[in-house]
Parts: structure tokens; C-alpha cells; sequence
């Protein structure tokens, strides 16, 4: 493993996607082109996959930084040939292509953005009202505050009798009725 990452298909459809956020965590279909970061968890070396849609120009110059060509990435000897010329350009681009990128990281169009529901503003917290009158503020309810359950009294004293006493004592004063 130079460099510590790979690009292959996937073996199956278990791996979760670890790219930006609106992919994260979505499977990678079996056959689809993966790109892998070795990563240690427990002492134990893993791989992370993204698809290759997923892989950000970031991810691009911290791998460039440890391998010189595209064709020194492990894995890519086994890539069918237009897949290998797909990994090529993005190498000299520095990005993937937009073609490639997966559905949920392609750019939103207009309407799309119409489309979707705006998040409303929270609106600013209530100053208090000393700050903005000189009115005497209203007292808010109390609300009864929840007490504890209490012991039996039977359980206290035995609890206190057990500490001074002891438990001899104490099974002694149990059997004459305390």
C-alpha cells in the first residue's frame, strides 16, 4: 500500500461512504469505483472509503504529497482502461470530474434551491425586563420543586442503630422490639 490509499471497485455493498456530509454514510453499490484511506482503529489498519465522486481537491493534495503519478496508486492496475483515464485527468485536474461526482455533491440548480424549505431564524432571546423598562417585572410561577422520596422511618433507625451499634446489637434490639 503506497501511500496508504487505494482505488478499486467494490467487493460489495457494506462499505459506508465517509466523504462531505450529504453523502456521508451512504453505501457504495457493489462494482462501483471506491477510493480508500488506510486508517488505523484499535490498533488494527483499515481502509475508509468514499466513492470516487466523494474524493474533495483536499484528499487530492495530501495524496499527492506521498505518491507522484496516478498510476502509483494501489489498485489501479486492476481498473478497466476508461476508468484508469477518468483517475488520470482528476490527477492533473486536482479535482474529480463533475460527471463523476456523486448525486448527492453535485451543485444545486436554481429551482432546486427555490425548492427547498428555508430554515427560519431563532428569534433573539427577551432582554430582561429591568434593561428595557422601569416597570416592576412580573414574577414568574414557581414551579414546585420534586422531593425526594423519603425512607421509612424504620429503615432509618435500623440504618442509624446499625452504625452506633453494630449488628449484633442491633439483631438483639430487633428480636426484644427496639
Amino acid at each position: 500500500m503506497p501511500g496508504g490509499y487505494r482505488i478499486e471497485y467494490s467487493s460489495s455493498s457494506r462499505a459506508g461512504c465517509k466523504g462531505p456530509k450529504p453523502c456521508a454514510g451512504t453505501k457504495i453499490a457493489k462494482g462501483e469505483l471506491r477510493f480508500g484511506t488506510v486508517v488505523e482503529i484499535q490498533g488494527n489498519s483499515a481502509f475508509q472509503w468514499r466513492h470516487w465522486g466523494c474524493v474533495t481537491k483536499k484528499i487530492f493534495e495530501n495524496v499527492k504529497k506521498s505518491i507522484e503519478n496516478a498510476e502509483d496508486l494501489d489498485g489501479f492496475a486492476d481498473l478497466k482502461p476508461e476508468d484508469q483515464a477518468k483517475i488520470r485527468k482528476a490527477w492533473q485536474d486536482g479535482q474529480v470530474d463533475d460527471a463523476d461526482l456523486t448525486a448527492n455533491q453535485l451543485p444545486k440548480t436554481a429551482e432546486e434551491a427555490e425548492e427547498e424549505p428555508v430554515k427560519k431564524k431563532r428569534a433573539p432571546k427577551k432582554k430582561k425586563a429591568d434593561e428595557e423598562d422601569d416597570e416592576e417585572p412580573e414574577e414568574p410561577a414557581e414551579k414546585p420543586k420534586k422531593k425526594a422520596p423519603a425512607k421509612s422511618k424504620v429503615c432509618l433507625v435500623v440504618g442509624t442503630l446499625r452504625m452506633v451499634v453494630g449488628h449484633a446489637k442491633l439483631a438483639r434490639l430487633v428480636e426484644e422490639g427496639c
